[in-house]
């Protein structure tokens, strides 16, 4: 058998309603229950499930296919860095990622913190994806808006 590509495998309904949502287990399952979306890029918990290689051995070898390939989920608690701009809000792990991407590549304090709504304009993430798109040049308009 052949190693999958990243984010190449879209998991079939009966994958999904298998799946524990492994690390974010009780998060997950109270996501798809309440019928969670993210604020940010409007997936809901079953979408943000993703074929990717699982990292760190003892989860790979519960988890993992032969190639250390299998379906995960990351979702975290976002929250503001500084000033307290926003509540802690329960976000994506791709979202979340994409707040710390922009700040570096902008040069951005880290003591500052998009919203979940701000992240949500300018990013782009396709449901069972972890391919997040980030329009930088829209993230730096609402950083100079937010100042």
């Amino acid at each position: 058998m052949i190693k999958t590509k990243k984010y190449s495998r879209i998991p079939t309904a009966a994958e999904l309603a298998a799946f524990t949502g492994m690390h974010c287990r009780i998060l997950f399952l109270e996501a798809v229950r309440s019928k969670w979306r993210c604020p940010s890029c409007n997936r809901t918990a079953p979408e943000l499930v993703r074929w990717t290689e699982i990292r760190g051995p003892s989860w790979r070898a519960r988890y993992g296919d032969e190639h250390g390939m299998g379906f995960t989920v990351t979702l975290t608690g976002h929250h503001c860095h500084g000033a307290g701009r926003f509540p802690q809000t329960l976000i994506c792990g791709n979202c979340n990622s994409a707040d710390g991407a922009a700040k570096r590549k902008l040069g951005l304090p880290e003591s500052w913190s998009f919203t979940p709504a701000e992240i949500g304009s300018f990013v782009t993430v396709a449901p069972h994806s972890g391919a997040t798109k980030i329009d930088y040049d829209r993230a730096r308009q609402i950083y100079d808006a937010a100042r």
